[in-house]
């Protein structure tokens, strides 16, 4: 991994801080302008030939999904030593995000999708995209 700045991760945690009433401070069309801002970082990434993976996955219901999901992590780390470049990013208790480029990548990121969907308990949501909806 290099260049691993994630400017996906922080503002998807503030836009839900703020879903969740700890962002008195913002004004109204903060949120709005967050996503608008994640949505340009995305579209940037993909036009640099990186792919993404999202899981959301929500807070673990019990012990064996958090299991689930440690393994998948693990899984998804050793996938990405595999590509040119990558990144892991995650919101706690929400979402996390696998991110490739290299030759391969869409490759790499059908395996994490093949894995995630393998392990999926039946409520995750597994999306092709950088920025996942927090509602």
């Amino acid at each position: 991994m290099q260049d691993t700045h994630d400017p996906f991760s922080f503002l998807l945690n503030e836009i839900r801080s703020y879903d969740a009433g700890l962002r008195d401070n913002w004004d109204d069309y903060q949120r709005n302008h967050y996503f608008d801002v994640l949505l340009v970082d995305e579209a940037q990434e993909l036009a640099w030939g990186r792919r993404h993976l999202t899981l959301v996955h929500g807070e673990p219901v019990d012990e064996v999904e958090a299991e689930l999901l440690d393994e998948l992590f693990a899984a998804w780390i050793d996938l990405s030593h595999q590509a040119e470049w990558s990144r892991m990013g995650a919101v706690p208790d929400h979402h996390v995000t696998l991110a490739v480029a290299g030759p391969g990548a869409d490759e790499l990121v059908a395996a994490a999708a093949d894995l995630a969907g393998r392990a999926n308990p039946g409520h995750w949501n597994i999306l092709d995209a950088a920025v996942p909806t927090l509602a």
